[in-house]
């Protein structure tokens, strides 16, 4: 009679093995995410987005494949029906948004905090703050600030910017709103070498979420990447389980299509989740309790709500009147006149399909931006 010996080391070995399957397995199927159901291309005749702009305008086929197609959010339909053709909407807002209370800014005694979204200007902002604001100090920068953080303080020896040109990246590279206020006091005390109190002016700038999606596509392509970017929420890394990298070591060359279909790209929908509160949604997890749905729904209201705490923020398209704003909201003036800027993705060309398809990947970005809109040209009326 044969007698079957058990082997541990063997059995050691299949259970490692089935462990590694259930963790590939983890990772690669997807838990709550959303594919995406891209419309297949017809042709592949290539335009500017500007032609695009203005194809919707008057071609109803066209605006119908944007607007009809299915979204996540339930209000993301006439959102884009309102963008593409803003003359069927008239907006009455007076009294739809929060006020906000702004005590006297004090730039010896309190700190502007930039919270830098990818994609928006932001550099060429960081630079007006820096060196075309009257704030009765220089702050001695030169040319490479960009690479090397110029630590300009007021005259009272305090930090009065925290950004990327003062400070460089303590709270991590772009850091988003919840990362932002569970790290900038802690920073600014080591900063700064003292405990005190501070009064913290948050502020940012938005952009046209189709331009600006486009424009981290380009900055991708080039292999200009944010490799040292770490995501942190609620005290704790965020790992691949979560948010798994769209690329290993560069994703230089990358077609458009492939940035839309890499499934936990974190451009889309980037100004909304920069701006939420992402405590409040579970932060990244993948195993959760919220639906993709309330998902969605809590990052845009918290979107929305945050941004009406800001004392400012600007729009990129319309920098005439982010400079008014930022002046008449901190009593400070620039010594030189803010220039339109020039968008570089109206140098690719792109297909009717890929312009359609993009709509799907900032669905939430356009409610925000809209809103943005709306609350900016109220805080315009305030102002004059």
């Amino acid at each position: 009679m044969n007698v079957i010996k058990w082997d541990p080391k063997k059995t050691l070995q299949l259970f490692i093995a089935a462990i590694a399957v259930i963790c590939l397995l983890y990772i690669v199927i997807p838990g709550k995410s959303r594919k995406h159901q891209l419309v297949k291309p017809k042709y592949k005749v290539r335009h500017k987005l500007s032609y695009w702009h203005e194809q919707i305008l008057k071609n109803d086929t066209l605006f119908r494949l944007v607007t009809d197609q299915e979204f996540l959010h339930p209000k993301s339909q006439d959102a884009f029906k309102k963008y593409f053709r803003p003359s069927k909407y008239v907006d009455d807002n007076r009294g739809k948004f929060k006020a906000i209370a702004l005590k006297d800014f004090n730039i010896n005694e309190d700190v502007i905090v930039y919270l830098h979204i990818q994609k928006v200007g932001g550099t060429v902002f960081n630079g007006h703050l820096i060196n075309d604001l009257d704030k009765g100090f220089d702050c001695h920068c030169t040319k490479h600030v960009v690479m090397n953080p110029c630590h300009c303080k007021n005259k009272a020896g305090n930090i009065w910017l925290f950004s990327w040109f003062t400070v460089g990246w303590p709270c991590g590279l772009h850091a988003d709103w919840t990362m932002m206020h569970e790290c900038v006091d802690k920073e600014m005390n080591k900063l700064e070498g003292i405990k005190r109190h501070r009064r913290y002016f948050y502020i940012a700038l938005l952009r046209d979420p189709i331009s600006r999606y486009l424009s981290e596509w380009q900055h991708q392509r080039l292999g200009q990447h944010w490799e040292e970017a770490k995501l942190k929420c609620g005290g704790q890394s965020v790992g691949k389980f979560d948010v798994y990298p769209c690329f290993q070591e560069h994703w230089k060359e990358c077609t458009l299509n492939e940035f839309m279909n890499c499934r936990d790209n974190l451009a889309t929908n980037r100004q909304t989740r920069m701006l939420a509160d992402l405590t409040l949604s579970d932060c990244y997890k993948r195993r959760t309790q919220f639906t993709l749905l309330e998902r969605a729904e809590s990052r845009l209201k918290s979107s929305m709500d945050n941004i009406q705490t800001l004392p400012f923020f600007g729009l990129t398209e319309r920098q005439t009147e982010t400079q008014h704003l930022f002046e008449k909201t901190f009593g400070l003036k620039f010594n030189k006149r803010f220039e339109s800027l020039n968008d570089n993705e109206e140098e690719d060309m792109i297909s009717e399909d890929e312009f359609v398809n993009i709509m799907k990947f900032i669905e939430l970005d356009m409610q925000l931006y809209l809103f943005a809109g709306e609350l900016f040209k109220e805080r315009l009326r305030q102002s004059i």
